[in-house]
């Protein structure tokens, strides 16, 4: 397959969007040490993996946090200066802290935000969600 060929493919992301007391959790997303904006916990899906199994393995990894009762959510269509993706999200109100080391991690500040008092620079992804969906809807 050409160059060419693989810039036209579209890659899938997950997300999870953790719902607890009317809040949203939210960390701080890096890409090459430079700040993108805050980002549910998620990241790609893997060849093989159901999105469920997607999501828990980013939550686990990303935030330490294990989900529980979910139901599936809304979509974003990611166009990025460089490349295109879409991302999946599962809607969670149920869920664990399995470490607490990741979950307090400094650099990416896990924070909860009010619906609507969401930090001003927010991940593309997250961003291009918003424009179609509104939280309390979720």
């Amino acid at each position: 397959m050409s160059n060419k060929d693989t810039n036209k493919k579209v890659n899938s992301a997950v997300a999870a969007l953790i719902i607890k007391n009317k809040k949203i959790l939210l960390g701080r997303r890096f890409e090459n040490n430079q700040f993108m904006g805050w980002q549910c916990p998620g990241g790609y899906l893997q060849k093989g993996e159901t999105v469920t199994q997607a999501v828990n393995r980013h939550c686990t990894q990303k935030a330490g946090i294990k989900i529980a009762a979910h139901r599936p959510g809304p979509y974003s269509n990611n166009i990025f200066a460089e490349h295109h993706t879409t991302t999946l999200y599962l809607v969670v109100n149920e869920f664990t802290v399995c470490n607490r080391d990741v979950f307090e991690n400094e650099k990416k500040q896990w924070s909860w935000f009010d619906f609507d008092a969401l930090p001003k620079t927010l991940f593309l992804p997250l961003a291009e969600l918003l424009k179609n969906n509104k939280f309390p809807q979720l």
